[in-house]
């Protein structure tokens, strides 16, 4: 009796008169691996093998086998583990019969996705990263690469480090390794739910699910959860006196230190300081000015003159895209939101109290070897550990930014200017920036009291004083203040 005489005929694709061993072998060692209540089954039909799913069918509870688009072959016993990891899952979370069908046939028949249920998170994950990479960056509209530090830092923060949440990436995604995932608890103890973490991760899950074959059924399970985040890292903020007082007695103690190095050091950081508030900026888009001590010439031909220029009265700042520092292998550090010109808050002697027109910007290089994140948040972290060392009323950056803010409400500026200086929207700006409270208001209407009144106001007061408005002087002052025709 010849061989193809003693192979049995079975069902799928493929020839298998050299291959059957090897998937019997297959099937002996790995049915094992499905859950409780769904299990492989081998079917014989006449001379004919086909390889089903056996569990116990809704409506009825009745165990039986149902076909499953499965192959004779290790690869469809392989993933006919998958399957059924899959319709244990199904059967726990959906709420009827005829849903439990319905998802059956789109995602366990479904001819067009038995491909699809092979894809892994591994695969989800490198079709997220390269998607991520041929995209752009969404605040400055420059194309992301590889070769830019700030674009792998920004990659693995909101990506990577919640792709390392799953302990096994060549598993294929199931509602029971989402919610491994989602609540995993945080390492600092913290209340998870309402956490940005936890808003986070759900939406991190939304965007594997919707690569996931069984997108469906991965989607409906996320539905009913609340992502808000509610928890919110309170925000500080100094007023312009006591950051005044605490910056020149840092100052002032700065000079009394012995040893050069500290001393620079501290005086650097404080300009930084003072830049940070003057000029709303975070402390490493300081570190990308471009004419602290030489102009700079626009494309157009422009001339905006150094901030060191004691001839320079706008003291404009020019940030280019990327600091000045760059990783060991010279890839470069993008700023946040892109290079643009912005000016300080208009008090000369605000400007001239914080010494800002003589720049000692810190000297900051990134240590080899270390993570993306470390580079792009490193000369951040040094302006906040020294200022901590110099005993500052705050510690967080962004105080610095809101007291910038508040100072700019106070001498006038629109909303809609220092929102476009600080590089963000009205939006953000309202909701992130404005300093609530009696004695920042009261600090805002100091200042509107001095703003310029209207000119019918004006010629009101000026008669109320005495003043001939007719007379050519009082005419001409008014001319040219009203910028009248």
């Amino acid at each position: 009796m010849s061989n193809a005489t003693n192979t049995p005929t079975v069902g799928g694709k493929g020839n298998y008169n050299e291959s059957y061993a090897r998937f019997l072998k297959a099937y002996q060692e790995f049915k094992g691996e499905c859950p409780r209540g769904v299990s492989l089954k081998l079917q014989k039909t006449g001379t004919r093998y086909n390889l089903l799913l056996q569990f116990k069918q809704p409506p009825t509870g009745k165990r039986s086998s149902k076909t499953a688009n499965l192959e004779c072959t290790p690869e469809g016993v392989l993933d006919g583990v998958k399957k059924a990891k899959l319709v244990s899952e199904a059967l726990g979370t959906t709420s009827s019969a005829s849903e439990f069908w319905d998802w059956y046939d789109k995602t366990i028949l479904g001819q067009n996705q038995i491909k699809d249920n092979l894809i892994t998170y591994r695969e989800i994950f490198q079709q997220i990263e390269d998607e991520y990479f041929a995209g752009y960056n969404r605040n400055t509209g420059r194309k992301r690469s590889r070769d830019i530090v700030s674009d792998l830092s920004s990659y693995e923060s909101t990506k990577g480090t919640y792709f390392k949440l799953f302990p096994n990436w060549d598993e294929y995604p199931s509602w029971e390794s989402f919610k491994a995932m989602l609540y995993t608890p945080l390492r600092n103890g913290e209340q998870l739910i309402g956490s940005k973490t936890f808003k986070e991760r759900y939406y991190i899950l939304k965007a594997i699910a919707e690569k996931s074959p069984n997108k469906e059924h991965l989607l409906k399970q996320l539905e009913p959860i609340n992502p808000k985040q509610t928890q919110f890292i309170k925000k500080q903020r100094i007023s312009i006196d006591a950051f005044k007082d605490w910056w020149y007695s840092a100052k002032q103690e700065a000079y009394t230190i012995k040893s050069n190095t500290i001393s620079n050091n501290r005086h650097s950081w404080l300009w930084v300081a003072g830049m940070a508030v003057m000029y709303g900026l975070r402390p490493t888009e300081i570190a990308a000015a471009v004419n602290l001590t030489k102009r700079y010439v626009t494309d157009d031909g422009v001339i905006i003159k150094a901030l060191s220029d004691p001839d320079n009265q706008d003291n404009y700042l020019v940030l280019g895209d990327y600091v000045y520092f760059t990783d060991a292998e010279g890839r470069k550090v993008s700023i946040k939101t892109g290079g643009r010109i912005v000016a300080p808050i208009p008090s000369f002697d605000m400007f001239e109290f914080l010494e800002l027109k003589r720049p000692l910007l810190p000297e900051y290089s990134p240590t080899k070897g270390v993570q993306p994140k470390t580079i792009t948040s490193g000369f951040d972290k040094k302006f906040t550990n020294t200022i901590f060392s110099m005993k500052c009323p705050v510690t967080q950056k962004y105080a610095f930014r809101r007291l910038y803010n508040l100072l700019g409400e106070k001498y006038g500026l629109p909303i809609e200017l220092r929102a476009r200086l600080m590089g963000h929207s009205t939006i953000v700006n309202e909701g992130k920036y404005k300093t609530e409270g009696i004695d920042a208001t009261l600090e805002v209407l100091k200042g509107v009291s001095k703003l310029p009144i209207p000119l019918n106001v004006a010629i009101e007061r000026l008669t109320a004083l005495g003043v001939d408005i007719d007379a050519p002087e009082a005419k001409l002052f008014l001319r040219v203040i009203y910028q009248i025709d």
